[in-house]
């Protein structure tokens, strides 16, 4: 895989949608002045302090790429897990560890390539990270010791390896959903503005959450929505 590294970036994802199209590209970033996440939510991007990368690969189908954020973030999980066994997935693309958000992914589907934004919070403290809408937490804040050049290279690598399960239509979403506690839980579900509660059945082949709404009892499938476990 080619990698380029920069100093800083506006946003790894943004560079990678200006470049010729090269299979198999990796741009990484020291700092990012322009970091985003789903739905267009600002990604803290300080200096050196996190992970910034994206990945550039040929595209695939809508259908298989529609579950690339639930491929991805297995294979981020997988890098964390040699680091500490209580990281965990939240649908759609988020890793957390005790209840906070570490990481995040944004899978982006172009005509002619398919980019894959990645952030991991390395060594935040809990004061920068307070003005953030949802709870986030960094290794250094977990106590979770790190070689920064190392969980690139794992990184990389499970990427890779979960890309290529993707396009020969080999992933299986119940990798996901065995390192995902929403399932089988009672859920909130923010969709929009509309809130309801239920319960999450499991995700179905096109990587869309299951839920049972309690209300009427009728199947939901949601592709994007805010869940989290009912407490």
């Amino acid at each position: 895989m080619k990698l380029i590294l920069l100093e800083e970036v506006d946003s790894t994802n943004e560079y990678l949608k200006r470049v010729d199209f090269c299979h198999r590209l990796c741009v990484v970033a020291r700092k990012q002045t322009g970091g985003k996440g789903r739905r267009g939510k600002k990604w803290i991007s300080e200096e050196g302090k996190g992970l910034y990368v994206s990945f550039m690969f040929s595209p695939i189908s809508p259908k298989i790429a529609s579950l690339s954020s639930l491929a991805f973030g297995v294979a981020v999980l997988n890098t964390l897990k040699g680091l500490d066994d209580r990281f965990y997935l939240k649908w759609p693309n988020d890793i957390y560890i005790n209840g906070r958000k570490v990481s995040g992914i944004l899978p982006e589907l172009l005509s002619d390539r398919l980019i894959a934004g990645i952030g991991i919070n390395l060594s935040y403290s809990e004061e920068e990270l307070l003005s953030l809408e949802v709870p986030a937490t960094s290794l250094l804040i977990e106590g979770i010791s790190f070689d920064r050049e190392k969980l690139l290279e794992k990184l990389i690598f499970e990427v890779n390896r979960y890309y290529n399960k993707l396009s020969k239509g080999m992933f299986d979403v119940k990798e996901f959903e065995k390192s995902c506690p929403l399932i089988g839980r009672e859920v909130t579900v923010i969709e929009g503005n509309r809130r309801y509660t239920g319960r999450a059945l499991g995700i179905d082949t096109d990587g869309c959450l299951v839920v049972e709404s309690e209300m009427d009892g009728k199947i939901k499938r949601l592709f994007s929505a805010d869940v989290s476990v009912r407490f």
